[in-house]
This record gives structure tokens, sequence and C-alpha cells, in this order.
């Protein structure tokens, strides 16, 4: 089912509230780019039309993690291991935006013969955005860093 239009619009007005961030503090170019692709993610769901639901419930997920960066405030510096963690996580929205892109755009037939794949593909993104942003959050708080997804 798709995402109801102010889940929508309070998603992408968060990630444009983290894209505002990044250029607001120094170094914060990733930010920019990380939000920029959660809105790609969540503008591509919105309009495919082969397994909606499933690329719907992998944009939302990753707009969810991608928005907890707006509890970073302008003051805070990023630091090169958060800036190397940051990059990491992009190049996995942009696996994860590609396998979207194949999964919106398989024909009816495909979808029916390997039903099972899409929802391991489904399965497999939404792992990988969890693994990604978890990997983010336990090293927040080794380093010391205030957690994303917590208070500050």
């Amino acid at each position: 089912m798709p995402l109801a239009a102010d889940v929508t619009s309070n998603l992408l007005r968060s990630l444009k509230i983290v894209q505002s961030l990044g250029e607001a503090v120094p170094h914060g170019g990733i930010l920019k780019a990380v939000a920029g692709i959660g809105i790609i993610l969540l503008e591509t769901a919105e309009r495919v039309r082969q397994n909606r639901e499933e690329c719907v419930d992998i944009a939302r997920r990753a707009a969810e993690h991608i928005s907890m960066l707006n509890r970073l405030g302008e003051d805070d510096d990023l630091s090169e291991d958060l800036i190397e963690r940051l990059e990491r996580y992009h190049k996995v929205l942009e696996e994860v935006l590609k396998k979207v892109e194949r999964l919106g755009a398989d024909s009816s037939w495909k979808r029916t013969l390997r039903q099972s794949s899409v929802q391991d593909e489904t399965k497999e993104c939404l792992s990988s955005l969890n693994e990604a942003y978890q990997m983010n959050e336990c090293a927040n708080v080794e380093a010391g860093f205030p957690s994303i997804s917590g208070s500050r």
C-alpha cells in the first residue's frame, strides 16, 4: 500500500531538513548527499508500477533512518570517522536505490514467476539498510558521540 500523502510529506520534509543541515555544517556535503538519495528513493517508490508496496516499505525505512540525522546540530562538526561512515551508508543507499528501481520496473509476468525472489530482494534491502544504520549507531556509541537515534 502506498504511503499516505501526509507520511510521505513528513518524511520528505525531514529529509530536506537534513539536506539543509548539510549546507550549514562544515564538511556537510555527505549529509546533503545521503538526504538527497533518500528523497530520490521516496520519489522513485511513489511512482513505480510493479512491486510498489515493497518499494515503498524500503524507501520509508531508509527515509526514517536518514531523518534521524537531523538530530545533529548546526554547531556539530562532522568528524572524519562520521564522514567515512556516512559515505559507506551512502553507498548502501545507492545499491538499495538500484534494487528499488529494478523491482519497480519488473514486468508482471516476471514478477509472478519470481515472487519469492522479489520478497528475498526486499528483505535483503531492508536488512542492508538496518545493518548499515546499526553500524553507524554502534560506532557513534563506541566513539563517544551521541547516538543519532537517541536523545541528545
